[in-house]
Parts: structure tokens; C-alpha cells; sequence
């Protein structure tokens, strides 16, 4: 039996909105046929922290910060899980809930949280970036940094503690597209490496922790891509791209082998090849349609899940969808769709979208 951890996030019309004080809803679990919603608090102004000081876990913000001029989004980002609980970020913190009961334990923050996308808890270390920065975090779950590195286009690893005078926290995105310069998106700790999926490169940069030095791993994507999330499962990756792909990668060494025959090479030792994609676009499968965004993805042995759709300005929904592994069978099925009008009045949101899943198999 499954138990699935969806994140979503979600953003109103009026960017000045501000509601510290009602939970908003965040996390949707499926459990044994049954789909409930959880819903939290959200603090975004350095007023909220204060308001909400039980709640966090790591330094409070300098009352002195000014509100912000441009709010952020509600809702959580990237998963994790680690013993019995599930690690889920947001704006400026990442929340501690327990598992079982998907009750907040705390929101572990410090001033280097800022617009998490993806994060990775490895024994009780929380693993962000710092994305604007192009900057891994690393804090323990009481909100302290223990460590931080940036990566430079050169591939140079430096620990810059300048970004240590900003409280990021209260620093809101004012545009849209791509922040930093790698706009890392995806972090996974494998081994002693820290892997990080850069939107910008459309590839891996891998850190080794040791000698802190960086490299990449590039694939040979036939068609363009706009890569969100990747991760590793077994001896492959899987990444979601944004304009409704799905692309599973693997070493060329082992995917020489595994060619699809009318790919085959004759002298493919030959060629300077890295990881080797394959992509299935979801319009192809039983969907039956591109669907407007895709973001958040997990795999079990035989299926990778994704969520779709529910980008700014279109109907105020996302699906989760499971696909077979098998790409030539272009199957795919449709788990659930989330419809902000079950939820709440529709009338002041302007999106609603997934962003993470976690798949935990009995």
C-alpha cells in the first residue's frame, strides 16, 4: 500500500494580502483511498515570526525589518523525509510535521531561508539553497548554520559570508523566471556528493562535500527541456520538465544496452556521451493533452508520479499523475485532481499548483 505526500503552494491576486493569523491549506495525502488536505500557518513578514515565535525554530528576525512590498506565495515546496517525520519547505522555513498525524512539529528557519525550492534532510541535517545566491544551506533542526557554499559558472566552490548581513527571509522575488545564476532547483545528498538540479544548465552540478570541488553531469536531450526536478532512483534519474515531460536518465556505459533499437550505435564507444535521456511527453500517453506545467516527482519501482498543470492564470486545479516506467506503453493515470473550489472561494486566487511528492511504500 502507497501513502502519498503532495505539496502544493498557492498565490492571491492582491499581493498585499496579508492573513498571518489563519492556516492555509498545503499538503495533500493520500492514504488508503482516502485524500484529506492539511493546513498550517504560513508567516511571511518578520512581524508574522514574532507573532508565531512558538512555532520556530532558529533565530527571530530584527523587528526593525520592514513588511514586505511584494508578498510571497503560501504554501510548501520541496520534500523530504527522514525517521517519523516529513520535512517540507517554504517561502522562509522548513517544517517539521510529524508523519503520522501530519501535525506541525516546528518551522526550522534561519536567515539564509529563502524561496526554497527543493530540500533533503540527511541524518539531522536540513540540506536548501539559498537560490538567488546559488548557495547550498546546511542547518541543523534547530534552526543553526552549520555550513554554506556557493557555486560560480567557473564550477568554483566558496563560502561567501557576506549573503550572512541580509536576513533573506524578508527579501521577496520581484520578478519571474529563473533566480540566481544556476537557479538550482532539485537538491538530493548521495553519497558524500550534494547533486542540485539547475533549471538555467539543464543538467546536475555535483558538489563532493570533502574537497568541495564541483563537476557536471550532462545529458544527450534530443528535444529542448526545461528541467525542475531530478533525482535518483536505483542506477537512473528522473527529472520532470516544465512544459509537460517526463525524461529518465542513465549512465551511457549502462545505456548502451538499453537503447530502444531504432537509437542503437554502431560506434557508440566512440562517442563522448555522459547520461543518455529517455523522454516521454505526456501528451502522447492516454492524458491525451500537454498539460500547462509539470513539477514535483517520486518513483517506486514500477511508476514515477508528477503533478500537472495549475499555472498562473489558468483554471484553479492540479492533477497527480502516475506513469508506467515502461515509456512505450504511454500509460499514464490520472490520481486525483485538486480544485480550489473544494477547498475555499475561488474568487481571490490566482493560481494553485503542485510542487513536490513523496511516495512512502508499506
Amino acid at each position: 500500500m502507497e501513502k502519498i505526500f503532495v505539496s502544493f503552494v498557492h498565490g492571491y491576486n492582491d499581493i498585499d494580502l496579508n492573513i498571518p493569523e489563519k492556516k492555509h491549506p498545503a499538503l495533500w495525502c493520500f492514504k488508503d483511498n482516502d485524500k484529506k488536505i492539511y493546513d498550517y500557518y504560513f508567516p511571511r513578514n518578520a512581524s508574522d515570526f514574532i507573532f508565531h515565535k512558538d512555532l520556530i525554530a532558529g533565530p527571530l528576525p530584527d523587528k526593525s525589518i520592514p513588511d514586505y512590498k511584494k508578498l510571497p506565495r503560501f504554501g510548501l515546496t520541496g520534500l523530504s523525509m527522514e525517521g517519523d517525520f516529513l520535512f517540507a519547505g517554504a517561502w522562509n522555513g522548513v517544517y517539521m510535521i510529524n508523519k503520522e498525524t501530519l501535525e506541525l512539529e516546528k518551522i526550522i528557519s534561519n536567515k539564509l531561508m529563502n524561496d526554497l525550492h527543493g530540500i533533503c534532510v540527511d541524518n539531522g541535517l536540513v540540506y536548501s539553497i539559498l537560490t538567488c545566491k546559488d548557495t547550498v544551506v546546511v542547518s541543523d533542526f534547530s534552526g543553526n548554520v552549520k555550513s554554506h557554499f556557493s557555486i560560480d559558472t567557473e564550477l568554483n566552490v566558496d563560502t561567501d559570508k557576506s549573503i550572512e548581513q541580509v536576513d533573506w527571509r524578508f527579501i521577496s522575488k520581484q520578478f519571474r523566471g529563473s533566480a540566481g545564476k544556476w537557479h538550482f532547483n532539485h537538491i538530493q545528498k548521495i553519497g558524500n556528493e550534494i547533486w542540485l538540479t539547475a533549471r538555467s544548465a539543464n543538467c546536475f552540478v555535483i558538489v563532493d562535500l570533502e574537497t568541495r570541488k564541483a563537476r557536471l553531469r550532462l545529458m544527450n536531450l534530443p528535444t529542448p527541456t526545461l528541467l525542475h526536478d531530478g533525482m535518483k532512483y536505483e542506477d537512473k534519474f528522473y527529472f520532470t520538465s516544465i512544459d509537460g515531460k517526463v525524461i529518465v536518465a542513465q549512465d551511457a556505459r549502462k545505456a548502451r544496452y538499453n537503447q530502444q533499437e531504432g537509437n542503437m550505435i554502431d560506434t557508440f564507444d566512440l562517442y563522448n556521451m555522459d547520461l543518455v535521456a529517455d523522454i516521454l511527453r505526456i501528451e502522447e500517453t492516454n492524458f491525451g493533452r500537454e498539460p500547462n506545467w509539470c513539477r514535483g516527482i517520486d518513483t517506486t519501482k514500477d511508476s514515477i508520479y508528477v503533478t500537472v498543470d495549475g499555472r498562473y492564470d489558468t483554471e484553479l486545479s492540479f492533477g497527480l499523475l502516475k506513469i508506467d516506467k515502461d515509456f512505450s506503453k504511454k500509460q499514464c493515470e490520472s490520481l486525483a485532481r485538486l480544485k480550489w473550489e473544494a477547498i475555499a472561494p475561488e474568487r481571490d486566487i490566482r493560481y494553485v499548483t503542485g510542487f513536490d511528492i513523496k511516495v512512502e511504500v508499506a
